[in-house]
Parts: structure tokens; sequence; C-alpha cells
């Protein structure tokens, strides 16, 4: 037995050096799991709780996450480097070279994080609000670092580089209680145009939801096309369930016209009535 370890002590003194790197890459072994999961832990914890109240909102909180994760990644490479023995110049040297190498490979993904930039900072959406994009429309779920989630009205998930959101036209719906609903029916020429305006006035006056301060609800003769007249009302409607709304709208109007007699005309293929604008 005092044979062995006298042989195993030989042993330690001919391979301090190799000993000495072992323990120090087991322990940067150590180091970066730690980080790893403390990094994990932290994004978590930001992304899942109140964190800020108010003044820390869901649009805010995943780019933060995002954000805390890669600088705690960042600590931790650079304290797995020193202890593995690099010099701390020479990291300032490799992070300099990496980061402009990084910055010219990745132009693309860091106009995603400036275009995000944009978006945190000037808000024109936030997490919940229905948007529509040049690409698609839907609900924010996520705005990331990278790219924002969108779900469509078909629950789709679409991920959008930041870059094209920021480039396109957003047209936000969920930044409004009320809007104005625009409904335009085309008659015949044989149709008494004044009863209708009357009809369709006193349909868009006592619908539900009507704001009347924001303006009264108007009916006008707006075009005589070849096939139709065409007759359009406009009216302020709360903005909360507005599918269910202007459609049972639509509907109402339609059914009250015909009802007096007015007659709708069935236009030839390929001529549409006027489209009703948004």
């Amino acid at each position: 037995m005092e044979a062995l370890l006298e042989q195993f002590s030989t042993s330690i003194d001919k391979y301090p050096v190799l000993l000495g790197w072992v323990g120090n890459f087991i322990s940067a072994i150590f180091l970066l799991t730690v980080g790893l999961i403390f990094g994990r832990w932290v994004r978590n914890r930001i992304r899942n709780s109140t964190l800020g109240g108010d003044h820390l909102d869901a649009t805010l909180k995943p780019v933060l996450a995002s954000v805390l994760f890669y600088i705690i990644i960042a600590m931790t490479l650079y304290a797995v480097l020193i202890r593995i023995g690099v010099p701390p110049s020479s990291l300032i040297a490799i992070f300099g070279a990496a980061g402009l190498a990084i910055g010219l490979a990745l132009k693309d993904t860091l106009s995603n994080i400036a275009s995000g930039i944009m978006i945190l900072v000037l808000r024109p959406l936030r997490v919940g609000e229905f948007v529509e994009l040049s690409s698609c429309s839907g609900i924010i779920r996520e705005v990331g670092l990278f790219a924002t989630t969108i779900k469509t009205s078909d629950g789709i998930y679409q991920y959008i580089p930041n870059s094209n959101i920021w480039a396109s036209r957003i047209t936000n719906y969920g930044r409004h209680s009320i809007r104005r609903f625009t409904v335009t029916l085309g008659v015949s020429y044989e149709t008494d145009l004044r009863k209708a305006q009357t009809i369709m006035l006193g349909i868009l006056s006592a619908a539900p939801d009507v704001i009347h301060d924001a303006a009264a609800p108007e009916v006008h003769v707006t075009n005589f096309a070849p096939y139709n007249i065409e007759i359009t009302g406009r009216v302020w409607l709360s903005a909360s369930d507005w599918g269910r709304k202007t459609s049972d709208l639509r509907i109402t109007v339609f059914e009250a016209l015909k009802e007096a007699g007015v007659e709708i005309p069935n236009l030839p293929r390929g001529i549409a009535l006027a489209a009703t604008p948004k």
C-alpha cells in the first residue's frame, strides 16, 4: 500500500501542469453549466413574472429577458476563457475581431435588433393588439429581440423579422375604442332614393353600440354607376367585437331595404358592388 501511495505521489510530481489544466478545465465546465442554468432561469423569470408592474409591460419583457440572457452568457464565456488560461488582453483582441466579423456576417440580424429597439421605443404596436401589416394581419403575441410573433385570424402563428415590420405600413386596429363603419349598397335606377336613404339612416341610427357623440349617422348617394346607384351609410361604433357587429348591421340594412321594396339588382357577371372600406 505504501508503495502504491509513493508511486502515485511521484506521478503527481511529474505531471503538475497536466493536473492543473485538468482542474481548470473541470472548473470551466462547471462555470459554463452554472452560467447557462442561471441565464435561462433569469430569462424565464422575467418572461413569466409581474416584475415592473405597469412600467414593464408584456411587450418589453421578452426583449429584456433576451438581453439579460445574452449578457450573462457573454460574462460566463469570459470567465470560462480566463479560467482555462487565456490572457485578458488576448480576450479583448479576440472579442473585438469576433465582434467585427459577426457584425459583417450578421448585418441583417443587427438590422432586426435595431428595428426591434425602434418598435419598443416608439410603440407602434403592443402585445395583444390587432394590427395589419403589408404581409399579414393578426394579434401581436410577442415582440422579440429579432422577430415578432403574430397570431393570424386563422389561428396560425407567424414569425416576422423586426426589420420587415419596421419597413412596412402598420395599421393598428387595437388602439381605438371606437371606429367608423361604412356600408355601400347599389340600388336600381327606379328606386325612390330619399325613401331608401331614410330607411338606411333609421337602421344605422338605431343600431346597438352606436357612438352618437363622435358624429351623427349619415347616408348619402355616392355614385351613379352604369348598373346601379350607390348609397353609402356611415356610423361610429364601439370597436369591440367588430366583425360580428358590422356583419349584423349589413344584414339588417339589406333586409330592411328588401322589405321596403327597394330593388338591389343582380349585376352582370364580372361586375361587383362597391367594396366597403374599412
